[in-house]
């Protein structure tokens, strides 16, 4: 446990015993005025000892006795039996975490903890950036909660957490939640906290984007799937044939849209959580509501043979292995077929790359255009050497 936490525990239990010391205190208080009155001869050093049952006054009477008998037993309970007691036992991480935010100055601010999040808090670890953390899933956190990093776990709509991430002080915050509602209700009151901080949001839709930069918000609206198009756009540059995309999220949704405006092709969009997608459909696009990890599963609605690329989007770690089957088959039993991966962790590019697959990060570009966007006092910007 470092110096720190200790030091951190011991103000949340005297915080948890304020009621038991302030009765311990008043306790040895009334014993000290009562010896101060009753032996007015005796010196403040005496009537102080006295009151502490160090020693007893002569003649001492039924009250005085009492108190003798009394005093060393709140001592030990309430004194000795919160320091061995309480002082020894493991403190709570959760509650600490919670305590380091709250007191950070000057710092930056991150609401969720996806891919995003990670590789903002990454660079600041990395840079020794003040920074905190909002997340209501402990599960996500819990590393960084142990490595003793200033996290809050719980909702970050609700005020209280705001404040325990210490907004009011932040430099800056970056809200990488995908929920528009709760990245509505947090910037607005975030500005309300603090209205200076600069604040960026990751948000889909047009008019949401312009609702946030608007006066009073001042946000800076991003799109981390537009900001993955780009390259994307020069892979399906004067392509033909048929494409698949398999995958649940915006960007798979746009990939697939944007495919099915070039000429002479047509596109299969494999999302078993939703039924349509955010841009206009067109004849072009076929939707089919299943999970489909298996080349068996793909072949009752087109033939492999006519399909030149195929995007796998999933961004679930635990599909991941999916992803490599997937590709691995498409290679060794369709290998004209140019398959592209989205991956979050760069170590795992080399797998994709046995079988002749290509990776794409959405968050890793993401993270690399939004440092070409922030302030120049950001935590994340990159600075340039002289």
């Amino acid at each position: 446990m470092s110096l720190i936490n200790i030091f951190i525990e011991i103000h949340l239990k005297l915080k948890q015993y304020k009621l038991q010391f302030i009765f311990f205190f008043l306790f040895w208080f009334g014993g000290f005025l009562f010896f101060l009155i009753s032996e007015p001869t005796d010196s403040l050093s005496n009537i102080f000892l006295y009151s502490l049952t160090i020693r007893t006054p002569i003649g001492a009477g039924d009250f005085a006795n009492f108190y003798a008998l009394i005093w060393p037993i709140l001592l030990e309970v309430i004194f000795f039996g919160f320091i061995m007691g309480e002082l020894l036992e493991k403190y709570n991480p959760i509650i600490t975490s919670r305590i380091l935010a709250q007191h950070r100055r000057n710092h930056t601010v991150v609401i969720g903890y996806h891919h995003l999040a990670e590789r903002i808090i990454e660079f600041c670890i990395e840079n020794k950036k003040a920074f905190c953390l909002i997340e209501d899933n402990y599960e996500l956190v819990e590393d960084l909660i142990n490595a003793s990093c200033p996290v809050v776990v719980g909702d970050p709509t609700e005020t209280s957490n705001l404040k325990f991430a210490n907004i009011k002080n932040a430099k800056e915050v970056f809200i990488t939640i995908d929920d528009v509602r709760i990245v509505i209700i947090c910037t607005e009151k975030i500005r309300e906290l603090n209205p200076d901080c600069s604040i960026y949001v990751r948000a889909f839709e047009d008019h949401v984007q312009e609702y946030l930069t608007q006066e009073p918000l001042n946000a800076f609206s991003f799109s981390t799937s537009k900001w993955a198009m780009d390259g994307i756009q020069e892979w399906t540059k004067d392509k033909k044939g048929k494409a698949i995309v398999v995958g649940r999220d915006r960007l798979t949704h746009r990939i697939a849209y944007h495919i099915s405006l070039q000429p002479e092709r047509e596109i299969y969009l494999f999302d078993d959580e939703h039924d349509g997608i955010e841009f206009p459909e067109n004849s072009q696009i076929h939707i089919i509501n299943e999970f489909a990890c298996f080349l068996s599963d793909f072949q009752p609605y087109l033939n492999l043979e006519e399909v030149t690329q195929f995007f796998i989007c999933w961004k679930r770690e635990s599909e991941f292995d999916e992803s490599i089957y997937l590709t691995s088959k498409l290679h060794l039993r369709y290998p004209h077929i140019e398959v592209y991966v989205r991956i979050f962790d760069e170590e795992l590019i080399d797998l994709v790359e046995k079988n002749n697959g290509k990776t794409f990060s959405s968050s890793d570009n993401a993270f690399k255009m939004l440092q070409k966007e922030v302030l120049e006092d950001s935590a994340i910007a990159v600075k340039n050497k002289a």
